[in-house]
């Protein structure tokens, strides 16, 4: 018996190849894994990632979803950062492995904890699957790592030696190697996951309540205190906004925060599940107390990203009733509440967990209540309001949601650059704004929102 124990132990040339193969595909999983890690940072500091391909491939899609942000927010780690866990897990074993195989001592333990650590691995694809499908999109890279796990289990289940026993203790051995490999992730972890800065964190600290704030000295020594690549950026945004051609208003303001004769006029479009617009709404909600009393007025409109209300879009959401019609309905119905803004904003604060019910739920949680509000999404009345919406957005040629329009103009959906305008009463050749760089071409993508 213990003959024969020893020989199933004894490492070979099967077995060193395969625990080879083993390592490089563990390596390539975690690199794999901390480049997704490093697109949702870019992802989560506003920028656009390499898989946002399109409304279906679409990476970013995956990344914002409900069950995405819940495990994000039980462990500590996005889902990226547990499938580097994962990958770290079979890059030890891995080297455990070939060190005892080489050593000559016995590789049962390791073997076995390798096929467990494989099949944890299985296991997860098709729960990670079905989240993605949920979400309506496909994930490139997802279908990457589905694709390293299923290479790692069928090298660990066929190239490695079947040996009976140990799965006690190689339960143990893969265990403890995750927890290590968990812990050695979670600190760097959380700090890579530091959420982005507040909304408002680059406008003036204060309300603006003296009209001294509007004069030029005091825009000018705003503008002179941001960060050198902020300052960059607004002369980017004016040089843009300077060269686009007035469109008058296409349609009466439904709902108005601010006076009509305001001096900044803002119409804004937006998406429910559209990240991009989350932000923004979020920095008007701070724009509007940093401002003197007056000086601007804002109209919120709807382009939800569907074609099932949207006709400007080709693709159909894969929800029946599809959430951000119904979200954009709901938000409709709601612009003669009391209470709009704050269930507008309330909306947008809970995107990453946004379901029909949800956004129901939401909407009739202040002054209207539900059968009011289910008898209007229903109406005919507001099919002919989100109508008005696309087609008044679809007078100006944007790339995405959120769309923003100030005097008629197409203007960067950034909160500075909408401050400053605002400080200026809506002149974009103020002498103020000479103390800018000079402008830089900016990609054409950049000019809207981004098409999430």
């Amino acid at each position: 018996m213990s003959s024969k124990s020893s020989s199933l132990n004894a490492p070979g040339p099967v077995s060193s190849r395969a625990g080879v193969a083993m390592l490089v595909l563990g390596l390539c999983a975690s690199a794999l894994s901390i480049f997704q890690w490093s697109q949702l940072l870019t992802l989560r500091a506003g920028g656009a990632t390499v898989c946002g391909v399109s409304e279906t491939v679409n990476c970013e899609t995956v990344w914002n979803s409900p069950f995405a942000t819940r495990v994000h927010e039980l462990f500590g780690l996005p889902i990226a950062g547990l499938g580097l866990v994962w990958g770290l897990v079979v890059v030890g074993l891995s080297g455990l492995y070939l060190a005892r195989a080489r050593a000559g001592r016995p590789v049962a333990q390791v073997s076995q904890a390798l096929k467990l650590t494989a099949l944890a691995g299985v296991v997860s694809v098709p729960v990670f699957a079905v989240v993605s499908f949920q979400a309506g999109a496909v994930c490139p890279t997802c279908l990457a790592t589905y694709a390293l796990v299923a290479a790692i289990a069928g090298v660990a289940w066929k190239g490695l030696p079947s040996l009976s026993g140990e799965w006690g203790s190689a339960l143990t051995l893969a265990g403890g190697t995750a927890v290590a490999a968990f812990l050695a992730v979670l600190l760097p972890g959380r700090t890579l996951s530091t959420p982005p800065p507040k909304a408002g964190a680059l406008l003036p600290p204060v309300a603006a309540a003296s009209s001294e704030l509007s004069t030029p000295a005091s825009l000018e020594a705003y503008l002179r205190g941001l960060p050198a690549d902020q300052q960059q950026f607004l002369a980017n945004a004016l040089a843009m906004y300077r060269n686009d051609t007035p469109k008058p208003a296409a349609a009466p303001a439904r709902r108005r925060y601010g006076p009509a004769d305001a001096p900044v006029k803002i119409v804004e479009w937006t998406d429910s599940k559209c990240p991009h617009c989350k932000s923004l709404v979020e920095e008007l909600s701070v724009l509007k107390k940093r401002v003197p009393e007056g000086k601007l007025s804002l109209e919120a409109r709807q382009f939800p990203l569907d074609g099932a209300c949207n006709p400007a879009m080709q693709r159909r959401g894969p929800d029946a009733p599809s959430v951000r019609c119904v979200a954009a309905k709901a938000q409709i119905c709601l612009e003669g509440a009391t209470d709009y803004w704050e269930l507008r904003e309330k909306l947008f604060a809970a995107q990453a967990m946004l379901d029909t019910e949800r956004v129901m739920e939401i909407a009739s949680s202040g002054s209207v209540p539900r059968g009011q509000l289910d008898a209007c999404m229903a109406s005919s009345e507001t099919a002919a309001k989100l109508q008005e919406d696309t087609s008044y957005a679809l007078r100006y040629h944007f790339t995405g949601t959120p769309l923003v329009v100030v005097n008629g103009r197409m203007a960067m959906p950034s909160a500075p650059f909408l401050y400053a305008l605002v400080m200026a009463d809506g002149n974009p050749s103020a002498p103020a704004f000479d103390v800018l760089p000079p402008p830089r071409a900016m990609p054409q993508d950049d000019h809207a929102g981004h098409n999430h």
